[in-house]
């Protein structure tokens, strides 16, 4: 079976505090550069089970890259212990495996080849990778001249046409327009229906807790947390805007009679921050509830990035019953479709008595959430338009 371990795999570097540049200083330093090490990556383990998408976070430097390139091999770790079993393909940075003097055609025999692929799999294979990166007019150009979202295309293409058993990912959505973004989003997601293990790093949290099963965040090149995605994401929004008070409210739920212990986005079931205009999505809202209550009313509110409020409801709107005793219940208010434009969105949740006087609870931006589509419209409201000139 198809999994990645990996087992207190340590990875150090040495940084030189100076460096000596004539004959004498070296002479009189004996040819010794002082120097001090420390652990990119610390201690780490983890498993990504066969079949799983593990999300790996982290603020720069924390250590993410450099793992992923222990796991694929292109550095070796002090200590600890790496097993993967499978047909592994990884594209780590910008331009991995490429050559910029050779043309895009001449790379993608070069990269194919240091994947493991035979010449006459790679020619195989050769048109649907080129369709597939969108560069038909380019493929015979140098690739020095080619842009950094084009070096990404091409690049995913050839991985998403090699069938592997275990894919890495290191920030391959950072570059290259939305259009493409899509496309590569639809493919990873084909790749987790048959199978294949991933391991994605990014610095896109809400994407990477939507796709993946897990998250391992790293801080200083340790894991401070591993695990459930939400929580994971919490934990790394805590560590990211240590002593920003305002951020990491954003992300802890309210203490008030009423508290919001859990608020997911669900698409087919499964959680989910990047949607379309035609996805059906689900809202689930967990109510904690400190001691019996005679009138309360859960609310929601959909905003956009500048506040303006889009659409809320609650439940006394809906017709839901509300428990009136101490307790939790989960609430789930579902969307056939988001009639949004291409922007961010956020969900504030909250709970009042039926007159509206007083508040029972209250979670700001509980939840957070893209619209992602072919739309070129501006505004807020995707609306059905016919045009016509007489």
């Amino acid at each position: 079976m198809n999994g990645i371990s990996v087992h207190s795999v340590t990875k150090t570097f040495r940084v030189y505090n100076e460096q000596y540049q004539t004959l004498k200083e070296r002479a009189l330093h004996f040819g010794k550069i002082p120097f001090h090490e420390f652990d990119a990556v610390n201690d780490v383990s983890f498993e990504a089970k066969p079949g799983s998408m593990v999300g790996i976070l982290g603020h720069n430097g924390s250590g993410k890259s450099t793992l992923l390139k222990c796991i694929a091999g292109t550095l070796t770790p002090n200590r600890g212990k790496i097993v993967a079993n499978g047909r592994m393909a990884a594209l780590l940075e910008l331009g991995a495996g490429f050559h910029p003097e050779l043309t895009g055609r001449e790379n993608l025999y070069l990269a194919g080849s240091i994947l493991g692929l035979r010449r006459h799999e790679i020619q195989s294979k050769f048109d649907q990778i080129v369709d597939f990166a969108e560069l038909e007019e380019f493929i015979d150009n140098q690739m020095k001249h080619y842009s950094s979202g084009m070096f990404t295309r091409l690049g995913f293409a050839l991985i998403a046409n090699i069938d592997p058993e275990i894919l890495l990912l290191d920030e391959v959505l950072a570059v290259g327009d939305e259009a493409f973004q899509n496309k590569c989003l639809d493919q990873i997601r084909s790749f987790r229906e048959n199978g294949v293990t991933i391991l994605f790093v990014t610095h896109s949290v809400d994407l990477a807790a939507s796709l993946c099963d897990e998250l391992v965040v790293l801080d200083h090149g340790k894991i401070v947390a591993s695990g459930d995605p939400t929580e994971s994401a919490a934990t790394y929004r805590r560590h990211l805007y240590a002593g920003d008070q305002t951020a990491v409210s954003a992300v802890e739920a309210s203490t008030e009679q009423i508290s919001f212990p859990q608020v997911a986005l669900l698409v087919n079931g499964l959680p989910a921050s990047v949607l379309r205009a035609e996805d059906t999505v689900t809202l689930q809202v967990e109510a904690n509830l400190d001691h019996d209550l005679e009138d309360v009313v859960i609310a929601y509110a959909i905003r956009e990035t500048g506040g303006l409020l889009v659409n809320s409801s609650n439940t006394r709107i809906l017709n839901i019953s509300v428990p009136k005793k101490a307790g939790s219940s989960t609430y789930s208010f579902t969307f056939e479709g988001i009639p949004f434009l291409n922007g961010h969105y956020s969900i504030d949740i909250g709970a009042h008595s039926l007159d509206g006087c007083t508040q029972y609870g209250q979670s700001d931006k509980a939840v957070h959430f893209s619209i992602v589509g072919p739309s070129c419209e501006s505004g807020v409201t995707l609306l059905s338009v016919r045009g016509e000139v007489r």
